[in-house]
């Protein structure tokens, strides 16, 4: 217990959500795949914007990585439909917005689930580029 924390205090522990130092690293917010699925389908329930979508795509992955066929399933169509959206200037500010978390995060899904989106930076950054152009100022921060 001493040593646990002790190293929180240290900042040796990191919060739940993506590393800001390795983007690529998560730490999920829920203790197994059918919560993190839930929370993200309550919070979808809000919108898939370019305000929202990181927090879907990190429940979605983490429900995945957990676990969740069904997780794998929604974050596989959630990035490549958005991805796909950004690409044909299809509401840019939300599409484009969370294209950019997904070349900014990658997703990893198995095979059958869809696609794989290696991280990208420089696609996360042009993808948040034309986000802020249209109006996302939430990412402008990081193009």
């Amino acid at each position: 217990m001493r040593y646990a924390l002790a190293a929180l205090l240290a900042g040796c522990v990191q919060a739940t959500g993506y590393d800001p130092n390795d983007p690529t690293h998560l730490t999920c917010p829920c203790d197994d795949p059918q919560t993190c699925y839930d929370q993200a389908a309550q919070l979808d329930k809000r919108g898939e914007t370019a305000e929202t979508g990181e927090e879907l795509l990190e429940l979605s992955q983490c429900a995945c990585l957990e676990g969740s066929m069904a997780g794998c399933n929604t974050l596989g169509h959630f990035a490549k439909d958005w991805v796909r959206a950004c690409e044909r200037d299809e509401d840019p500010r939300n599409s484009c917005a969370i294209a950019g978390f997904v070349y900014e995060h990658a997703v990893r899904v198995p095979q059958m689930s869809g696609r794989t989106f290696h991280r990208d930076a420089a696609a996360a950054k042009a993808a948040f580029d034309k986000a802020c152009h249209a109006g996302a100022t939430n990412v402008c921060s990081r193009r």
